[in-house]
C-alpha cells in the first residue's frame, strides 16, 4: 500500500519517475471528506513530504495532512483525482498554477478550497473535471457513502492506509480511461478492437487465480495496511460480490506448505476450483485449421499432420486441474530452470495420468511419478534438509493469515533477490525478510492478507 500510494501521488503530480515521499504524522481533513462519493476507486494515506527537486517549489510549501487518490468518471471521461490537505492555500494555488501551466488545463486541473486541494488529470477538460469533482464532493462526499463506511469499518482501527473500489463500475471506468488515451493518440473509437479494452479484460476469465476477480463484477472491495510489531499487514475483503458460493477447501494449505522444504525460496499451495473455458488455448491449438493446409500437396499435409499428432495434448492436462490441489516449493534456480518440487492431487487417477503425460513431454529435467490420483514432479537439484514449518521466519510470516485459505504463497525475500543483478533493488528491499499471502472464501465473497516481515 505504501508503494502504491506513493506511486499514485507521483503520477498524479506529473513526476517523471519516483518521487521521494516520506510519511509523517497525519493531520488535516480526511481525504474521503473531500472526494466525490461516486468515485470508482479510492486510496488514502497519511501525510507526505515530497523530496523531488523539480517539485520542491510547487508542492512542498503547502502539502500536508492526509491525501487520497481516486479514479472518477465524469461525462464519460475517466480522470484520476488527487485530494490533499493544504497548509497554505495561497502557496498551493501558486504552485498548482505553475503545474497547470506546464501541463495545460486540458490535462491538469485543480481547485484550492479552504485548507484542501482537489486536482484532476486526464486527456481533456481536466480543469472542468476538477471543478466538477469539488462540487460533487461538497454535495455527497465519499465519507458519507454507506457502502464505503461499512467497508472501511471492517479494517483494523489502527490502519494507516486504505483503498476502496466499486467493482461494478471498475471495468467501465478503466475502459473509459483507455478509450480517452487511445483517442487522444489520434485513433477513432471504431478503430479500437474490443479485446484491448479494459472492461473486456476484467470481465473475462483472465483473472483466473486472483481471488474474487473473475468474471463480471459487482459489490465493493476494501484494502487496508496496518503496522505490526514485526512488519506490515495488508488485508482485503470483498462485500456483495455475488460470485459463485465457494466452500472452504478440505485440504489444510498452511500445513501443506509447512511440510515443504525449509530451503524454499518460494513455496505455496492452492485449492484449484473450476478451470475457465479456453485456458488450454494458451498452449496452442488442439486441432489443425484446414485453412492452414490450403495450397499444400498431400505429402506436406501428411508430414504436418504427423508432427501435430506427436505434440502433447495440454487440453487434457488443463481440464485435469479441475477441483485439484497443488503444493510446490522452489529451492533455487540453475541457469533459467527452477529447482522445484510440486505435488498435484487431482480428482481421479485418469486426470493424474493426463497431467503426468503433459509434464513428461516438456523439455525439463523432471522426475515425474504418479500414485493413484497424485502426481509429483521433482527437478534436479531440489533440496529438502528440513521442513518449512521448523523455520521461525515462516511461522512469523503466516501469523494472522486466514485460517482456511484456498491460496497461500510464502517468499523468503533475501533468498529470492540474492541472484538479482539490481543492487539498488536488493538494498531497497533489504529490511523485508519474508512475505506471506493467503486468500480465503467467505461464501460468495473473499478475504485475504499479505504479511510483510520487516527487520
Amino acid at each position: 500500500m505504501l508503494l502504491v500510494g506513493t506511486l499514485v501521488l507521483a503520477l498524479l503530480l506529473g513526476i517523471g519517475g519516483w518521487a521521494g515521499l516520506t510519511l509523517m504524522a497525519a493531520a488535516g481533513p480526511q481525504a474521503a471528506e473531500i472526494t466525490p462519493g461516486d468515485v470508482v476507486a479510492f486510496t488514502a494515506d497519511g501525510d507526505v513530504r515530497v523530496d523531488d527537486k523539480d517539485l520542491t517549489n510547487d508542492v512542498t510549501p503547502w502539502l500536508g495532512g492526509r491525501f487520497g487518490a481516486a479514479l472518477w468518471v465524469h461525462d464519460t471521461e475517466a480522470y484520476t483525482l488527487l485530494v490533499a490537505a493544504s497548509r497554505d492555500d495561497r502557496k498551493a494555488r501558486e504552485g498548482l498554477e505553475r503545474l497547470r501551466g506546464r501541463e495545460g488545463s486540458g490535462k491538469f486541473g485543480f481547485v484550492v478550497g479552504d485548507g484542501y486541494v482537489v486536482t484532476a488529470r486526464g486527456t481533456r477538460d481536466a480543469q472542468a473535471a476538477a471543478e466538477a469533482a469539488n462540487a460533487a464532493a461538497q454535495a455527497t462526499p465519499l465519507a458519507g457513502v454507506q457502502a464505503y463506511a461499512d467497508a472501511v469499518k471492517w479494517l483494523p482501527e489502527e490502519h494507516f492506509a486504505h483503498a476502496y473500489a466499486d467493482l461494478a463500475e471498475a471495468g467501465e471506468a478503466m475502459t473509459a480511461m483507455m478509450m480517452s488515451q487511445l483517442t487522444d493518440l489520434g485513433m477513432d473509437e471504431e478503430e479500437i478492437p474490443e479485446d484491448v479494452l479494459a472492461e473486456e479484460f476484467i470481465s473475462s476469465d483472465m483473472f483466473f487465480g486472483v481471488p474474487g476477480l473473475t468474471g463480471k463484477q459487482q459489490g465493493t472491495l476494501v484494502v487496508g495496511a496496518s503496522a505490526t510489531d514485526d512488519g506490515v499487514e495488508v488485508r482485503y475483503r470483498t462485500f456483495g460480490a455475488a460470485a459463485t458460493m465457494v466452500a472452504p477447501p478440505a485440504a489444510d494449505l498452511i500445513a501443506a506448505v509447512g511440510g515443504l522444504s525449509a530451503d524454499a525460496i518460494v513455496a505455496g499451495s492452492a485449492a484449484i476450483g473450476k478451470v475457465p473455458e479456453g485456458l488450454d488455448g494458451f498452449f496452442g491449438p488442439t486441432t489443425l485449421d484446414p485453412e492452414d493446409l490450403e495450397g499444400l500437396d498431400p505429402k506436406q499435409i501428411a508430414e504436418i499432420q504427423a508432427e501435430f499428432a506427436k505434440a502433447p495434448d495440454f487440453s487434457k492436462a488443463i481440464k485435469a486441474l479441475d477441483s485439484s490441489f497443488l503444493a510446490f516449493a522452489v529451492t533455487g534456480v540453475r541457469g533459467e530452470v527452477p529447482m522445484l518440487s510440486a505435488t498435484l492431487r487431482t480428482k481421479d487417477a485418469a486426470a493424474s495420468a493426463d497431467v503426468a503425460a503433459a509434464l513428461k513431454s516438456l523439455e525439463m529435467q523432471l522426475t515425474v511419478t504418479v500414485t493413484g490420483n497424485t502426481v509429483q514432479a521433482v527437478s534436479d537439484g531440489y533440496t529438502a534438509t528440513a521442513k518449512l514449518s521448523s523455520s521461525p521466519l515462516f511461522q512469523k510470516a503466516i501469523e494472522g493469515l486466514p485460517s482456511h485459505p484456498d491460496l497461500l504463497v510464502y517468499v523468503d525475500l533475501p533468498k529470492y533477490l540474492a541472484p538479482a543483478d539490481d543492487a539498488r533493488m536488493r538494498d531497497l528491499a533489504a529490511p523485508i525478510k519474508a512475505l506471506a499471502f493467503a486468500s480465503a472464501p467467505l461464501g460468495s465473497d473473499s478475504e485475504g492478507m499479505v504479511h510483510l516481515i520487516i527487520e
